[in-house]
């Protein structure tokens, strides 16, 4: 599975390197270079996040137009293999984010497994009603999560 996941990245990479070498003048390589920070680098990269999180947002937009979502509109057939592009395209945009904010497969993989089992926590505890995702000092538990991890495993070992 990870293999796979490489693969689409490693094909994104590919592919935001040529276009925003050819197209815009950039080196992707150093935009993508999380110890390259001067601040150039970093509003080079801020404006490319932007712009991957827009167009990710228009793919998702794509999409929502291909369902009869307008109650006032009929719709006699979905294109599910239209659907199935757009969120290809959308998928092109979020892996070119990860790769931004130096997300690489295994390190994706690590912060979601994490984050997953917070989301798991959240919802044991009542999220929403019981339990706050703030602490007695206003700081989230997205910032405290290995601490929260690292009590929940204690408590479920003892």
């Amino acid at each position: 599975m990870m293999d796979l996941l490489k693969m689409i990245f490693d094909k994104q990479y590919e592919l935001n390197k040529r276009i925003l070498k050819e197209r815009h003048g950039q080196d992707y390589d150093r935009l993508c270079d999380q110890n390259n920070n001067d601040p150039e680098t970093v509003a080079e990269r801020v404006k490319w996040l932007l712009n991957y999180n827009r167009a990710q947002i228009h793919e998702s937009i794509e999409l929502e137009d291909s369902l009869p979502w307008k109650w006032w509109k009929d719709m006699d057939e979905i294109d599910w293999d239209n659907i199935r592009i757009e969120l290809i395209d959308e998928l092109h945009f979020w892996v070119s984010k990860c790769q931004l904010v130096g997300l690489d497969p295994q390190k994706l993989a690590d912060l979601y497994l994490k984050k997953n089992q917070l989301n798991q926590i959240r919802q044991d505890k009542g999220y929403g009603s019981k339990y706050s995702k703030y602490d007695e000092n206003g700081v989230e538990d997205n910032k405290r999560m290995d601490e929260i991890l690292k009590e929940e495993q204690k408590t479920n070992n003892s």
